[in-house]
């Protein structure tokens, strides 16, 4: 399973979704990556909204169990076309690009994946 930034900063920040989240990492523990452009993204975003939690949600972050895969050449030009696709962003580009590359589902809390080609899960 994919993890989105989304689904981590709704879990961080406390939004309406951070229960199903949670669930849903514990459920697929042992499966989880994510792409490291996420990682990134997920980092300034925290430490933009919640600069004094910024160290211990990295630390907590880093430290959840999810595998950080870095992207190579073949998800750099999956991401490039998911971007003129879809209206992804970059980060979701390269989830996308990840989750296509290793044949997985997407675990997020974005409505921006509903028209990608692959399998996504969001809350319902």
């Amino acid at each position: 399973m994919v993890v989105d930034t989304s689904a981590v900063l709704a879990m961080f920040f406390g939004e309406p979704s951070a229960a199903w989240v949670a669930g849903q990492l514990n459920e697929h523990a042992r499966a989880l990556r994510m792409s490291t452009v996420n990682l990134a993204e997920a980092l300034i975003r925290i430490r933009d909204r919640q600069p004094q939690l910024a160290d211990e949600l990295e630390e907590r972050l880093l430290a959840s169990g999810i595998r950080f895969v870095p992207p190579d050449v073949r998800q750099a030009q999956l991401a490039a076309r998911a971007r003129l696709t879809y209206p992804l962003n970059l980060g979701d580009c390269f989830a996308y690009a990840l989750a296509k590359v290793e044949d997985s589902v997407i675990l997020t809390v974005d409505s921006d994946f509903r028209a990608v080609d692959c399998r996504v899960l969001t809350p319902t």
